[in-house]
């Protein structure tokens, strides 16, 4: 399996995946179900860990399309710019979902600020790694860069 291969394996899991937790989250605090809260944490945190495959088969993947005709060059550097962010975001957020986790678990006093915390940086890294998706997305369809574009005219 080479890097590209790995890339559009991964690349869909960090995107569903956190933020369908995130909305896990939500849903126990909003519903005051700590076993829900919980349980959404740790699914964060584990669908987070997929940005790493996904980021570093990154370079890999641009190798081989980048002379592909149709390529889009601009959406192509647009995505690989983006993707450090949305790298360290997703990952942020991880580690605070661990800390609300474990602070929620010993029942420290500190848990539902450590929870609030990973709700804002969570829905910042989602917005994020969304938006680095859909560039990413560009690369080859042209056709959303079009969609793009009428809707900011």
């Amino acid at each position: 399996m080479n890097e590209l291969q790995i890339h559009l394996l991964f690349n869909h899991v960090p995107v569903i995946g956190v933020m369908a937790a995130t909305l896990m989250v939500v849903i126990g605090i909003v519903t005051k179900q700590s076993a829900v809260r919980s349980a959404g944490l740790i699914v964060y945190i584990l669908f987070a860990l997929a940005v790493v495959p996904t980021y570093v088969s990154g370079e890999g993947a641009e190798e081989r399309v980048e002379h592909i005709t149709g390529i889009d060059e601009h959406a192509l550097e647009e995505h690989e710019d983006m993707s450090i962010i949305s790298l360290w975001a997703t990952l942020a957020a991880a580690a605070i979902a661990l800390g609300a986790f474990v602070t929620n678990y010993r029942g420290n006093s500190s848990a539902r600020a450590f929870t609030l915390a990973f709700v804002v940086v969570a829905v910042l890294a989602n917005i994020h790694i969304g938006l680095t998706a859909h560039e990413g997305g560009k690369i080859r369809r042209p056709d959303l860069q079009t969609a793009t574009s009428e809707h900011e005219h």
